[in-house]
């Protein structure tokens, strides 16, 4: 388990001038963007990543870089990171003429995102807002925050280390997940982030809760990821090219992902699924009585992350494959 600033104040970035696009769990935190410029407004800060949201905003739309998420997990500093982004841009997105083989590869990844000039300029613009954000902003804060955090981040390792990492390991193991990186993550809310880190190990970017007592959100977080290499399959086996264009099987993705934690906490860790099931619906912005119990609240569930038998009944399947195997 790990906090790494320069992720945290890439996917910040991303969140500030990103429009949510997430149709079933929002992709940051709820609320993220907004609670973070009332806080910059009562302290008077304006940064260059303000400055230029608009603007941003617009490309980010037009050009579909919200994939660039991804990236910072190849990084071990901002200054790294932000030291190989201003050399692709100085070569003007040609990875030949990289120095070595690590700039080289991480150049590709660049110049697959950002092919024209136009995509490079939207990255120009970015980057200098990035950079502008931590220096005002977001590096004092993201240590204030951590200093605070120091027992969300005790409860949260005392939690996985001693009580659930052994319920996870076959899931895990099983699903070539074995070994990897559980990020805290400041803006991340319920949808998460999972990609390959620099030693290609599984990196895991997950809520950085409040408090102590809500360390558990971190591993409602941790399943509703560690199931996202089953669903993909599912969901492609079963809907129409149609489906595919209009949108469908992405919010299906979305859905299944948060269905299928479910069953798999159903099968290693049921003591958590009502407190999943909670979080999950607060997420999607469905409100559910404190007091509703376990049939209700399966209900309302259903209802919030709904999916066709046909794909539930082959996600329970994948599942039940994974967990029976050795």
């Amino acid at each position: 388990m790990r906090t790494l600033s320069h992720v945290d104040l890439w996917f910040h970035a991303f969140a500030m001038v990103s429009v949510d696009t997430g149709t079933v769990v929002p992709l940051y935190r709820r609320g993220y963007r907004d609670s973070i410029t009332v806080q910059k407004n009562q302290r008077n800060v304006l940064t260059a990543l303000d400055g230029n949201r608009e603007t941003l905003a617009r490309g980010l739309q037009r050009g579909g870089y919200l994939s660039a998420q991804f990236l910072a997990f190849d990084y071990a500093s901002w200054e790294e990171m932000r030291g190989t982004i201003e050399r692709f841009l100085q070569l003007e997105g040609d990875p030949r003429r990289a120095s070595d083989e690590v700039s080289a590869r991480r150049m590709m990844q660049l110049a697959a995102l950002f092919r024209t000039a136009t995509d490079r300029e939207w990255l120009r613009l970015f980057i200098s807002g990035v950079q502008d954000e931590a220096v005002r902003y977001f590096d004092a804060e993201y240590l204030r925050v951590f200093r605070e955090r120091r027992a969300v981040i005790t409860a949260v390792d005392s939690l996985w280390q001693q009580q659930y990492r052994a319920k996870f390991e076959r899931f895990l193991n099983n699903t070539g997940q074995r070994q990897g990186d559980l990020l805290l993550s400041l803006p991340m809310g319920g949808e998460g982030r999972t990609g390959p880190g620099r030693t290609q190990r599984t990196m895991m970017a997950v809520p950085f809760p409040a408090r102590p007592e809500d360390a558990v959100q971190a591993l409602y977080v941790l399943v509703h990821e560690a199931t996202g290499s089953l669903v993909g399959p599912v969901v492609a086996d079963n809907v129409t090219p149609a489906e595919q264009r209009t949108g469908a099987a992405d919010r299906a993705v979305a859905s299944g992902q948060v269905v299928a934690g479910a069953m798999v906490l159903t099968k290693i860790a049921p003591e958590l699924l009502a407190g999943y099931q909670r979080y999950y619906l607060a997420q999607s912005g469905v409100r559910v009585d404190a007091a509703a119990d376990g049939a209700a609240l399966t209900a309302a569930f259903e209802r919030a992350f709904s999916l066709p038998a046909s794909m539930r009944d082959a996600l329970r399947r994948q599942i039940d494959i994974v967990l029976g195997g050795i």
